[in-house]
């Protein structure tokens, strides 16, 4: 019969095609496909055999439950998963089997037939199986959370694979049943109502790890999300800070500075600003290294930060120039600040560490770069009322 060779193919086909989606998808490892092929082969053969031998129902299904977990047995770290992917499985089949068998009964089909004839065992059995092996393909292709998911709620997985074995005791069971009892128009009845009852039971859990699993998709894909954009950010405000501040003395750099008082200009508000030039630092870079004067300018700006105490502005605007800048306030007491700052850059026992260094102040102007000019025209004027470096190079 033409029937049995293209039975045999399309269950041949089925089973190589649902074999190959699960490797795909990391149910089956690829380094055990060939042991995962004979399992195939092994398990259609037991259903050839079982039809053409007129094996009972009951060692048919029980062979067939060995069969599939077979498929586990590779597999000791993540046994759970894998009976439960077999446990629902076998359901299927098994309950597809058993609905088709209690509907041919409803409809007053004679069950004891067609167990007895090889080719109607054939059709029914081999048909079953390769609606079972399409229905799994189906099932992974377009829902694969329904079948394997590893973010299943595993406390929740423990239970219901339990519920599984149940389940297949009872159709396995039901088989047994149907094998010694002659079965009446009731017994067909209560058969497809539990098989239908499985199946809801059956789908409502897969729902719910359907439903668990996108939920924790969406909670990963937002975290990740989450992360991004927070690294995005400190990736935004790091590439800020680098356009902004000296790497060196975390001082604003000339560009940030000028930047700061245009807009304070704009709004109106009157600045004071002292240019400072440290004196003597290209002679310890010459004497010590630029090691040395990089640390020099490091702690002058550290040390006049901390005077600040965060009232206006510092920045470095050249090698050994630097700005503050205070947005109103009295000349008086930033003059008194300086000086103070001065003090205590001198308080050290080593005289190599004092640092000396000349300013000029200006106020009242119309623009940053009139600030500028005559804070450093004064700075100038410092300077030249002392010998260039003199108090600094008598003191190494």
């Amino acid at each position: 019969m033409i029937l049995f060779p293209v039975l045999l193919f399309l269950n041949g086909l089925s089973e190589y095609l649902l074999n190959r989606m699960m490797a795909a998808m990391g149910v089956l490892a690829p380094a055990h496909r060939g042991y995962h092929m004979l399992c195939a082969v092994l398990r259609i053969v037991w259903i050839f055999l079982g039809a053409i031998l007129l094996t009972p129902l009951p060692v048919l299904l029980i062979g067939l439950f060995f069969l599939l977990f077979l498929n586990v047995l590779p597999y000791p770290d993540r046994r759970l998963m894998m009976n439960h992917f077999t446990m629902v499985i076998y359901l299927i089949y098994t309950s597809l089997l058993m609905t088709v068998i209690g509907t041919a009964g409803l409809l007053k089909f004679d069950i004891t037939r067609i167990a007895a004839n090889t080719e109607l065992r054939l059709i029914v059995m081999n048909t079953t199986f390769a609606f079972y092996n399409m229905a799994c393909l189906f099932l992974l292709h377009s829902h694969p959370e329904f079948l394997w998911k590893q973010d299943y709620d595993k406390s929740k997985v423990v239970i219901y694979t339990r519920f599984l074995f149940v389940c297949s005791a009872y159709h396995i069971l039901d088989s047994m049943i149907l094998t010694l009892y002659p079965a009446g128009r009731i017994s067909y009845l209560l058969l497809v109502s539990g098989d239908v009852l499985i199946f809801f039971l059956m789908f409502n859990f897969l729902n719910y790890n359907y439903v668990f699993a996108k939920s924790e998709e969406l909670r990963r894909q937002y975290e990740e999300s989450e992360v991004l954009i927070a690294q995005r950010y400190f990736e935004k405000e790091s590439l800020k800070k680098i356009s902004e501040v000296d790497s060196l003395t975390n001082a604003y750099n000339r560009r940030e500075i000028c930047s700061i008082m245009a807009g304070h200009i704009q709004n109106g508000l009157r600045l004071i600003c002292v240019f400072i030039d440290l004196d003597g630092l290209k002679r310890a870079n010459d004497l010590y290294g630029h090691t040395f004067g990089d640390l020099m300018l490091k702690r002058f700006a550290d040390t006049c930060a901390g005077m600040m105490q965060g009232e206006g502005y510092l920045a470095r605007i050249g090698g050994d120039e630097f700005l503050l800048v205070f947005p109103g306030g009295e000349i008086n007491r930033i003059e008194t600040l300086v000086r103070n700052l001065q003090l205590k850059l001198l308080e050290t026992a080593d005289p190599k560490d004092k640092i000396f260094f000349s300013y000029g102040i200006s106020s009242n102007e119309d623009s940053v770069d009139r600030y500028m000019d005559a804070a450093d025209q004064r700075m100038y004027a410092d300077k030249s009322r002392k010998q260039r470096g003199s108090l600094w190079t008598e003191t190494i």
